[in-house]
């Protein structure tokens, strides 16, 4: 385990809109290094998601801020994830699994969902729910849409985020001009709507959590 997941030290807000404007220059300048985005460009993007949020996971290391979780609870008993992000000096060392785990122990969340392109929240979800949408363990990653639990959770997502049924799991246009530049992950994302689109997004969702792994 590594010295950051060790000293990592996370907060439990209620309020996410009022922290972001007391903090709003460090949260843009996170989301924007970790999106290698514009800090104005992503500054507008940071503060919408605080807007839209009800609870907020703010991590921190030696009382810097270096990253962030933002969730909301739709009325059905699901969880949406409306943004993440960990600044890059501190990623690839599983502090971003140890909050998500971190999100579900202290929501006891059943059923979580998201839209992304990034193979790894896909792997993350699989880590922790029993079901999962994509899944990239298998050669017809869309299959699990047919699960009872996955198909109403993208229902009431795509109710929440006002997004077209008809392209459903897909979402047209959710990061216009793209979200990661040249190393975008989506491009090793087993869908091509998803690796040909850099604006196109997939909602990802787990259902049933996986009891916790001793030692874990």
């Amino acid at each position: 385990m590594i010295r950051s997941v060790q000293d990592l030290r996370i907060e439990w807000l209620d309020d996410p809109a009022t922290f972001f404007r007391r903090h709003a220059d460090a949260l843009a300048a996170i989301g924007a290094s970790a999106f290698a985005q514009p800090a104005p460009v992503m500054g507008h993007q940071v503060a919408d998601r605080f807007a839209k949020a009800t609870l907020a996971q703010i991590l921190r290391l030696d009382g810097e801020i270096v990253g962030f979780g933002l969730f909301d609870r739709l009325r059905s008993g699901l969880w949406v994830v409306e943004g993440r992000a960990i600044a890059p000096a501190h990623q690839r060392g599983g502090l971003g699994t140890r909050c998500f785990r971190d999100f579900l122990d202290t929501t006891g969340a059943n059923a979580v969902a998201t839209v992304t392109r990034n193979p790894a929240i896909c792997r993350m979800m699989a880590a922790e729910f029993r079901t999962v949408l994509p899944d990239l363990s298998s050669d017809r990653p869309l299959r699990t849409l047919h699960h009872s639990g996955i198909a109403t959770a993208v229902r009431h997502y795509a109710g929440h985020l006002g997004a077209d049924v008809a392209e459903l799991p897909f979402i047209r246009n959710r990061y216009p001009g793209g979200l990661y530049g040249v190393r975008d992950p989506g491009l090793r994302m087993p869908s091509p709507e998803i690796s040909r689109d850099p604006s196109c997004g997939v909602i990802t969702v787990g259902v049933g959590r996986k009891p916790p792994q001793a030692g874990g």
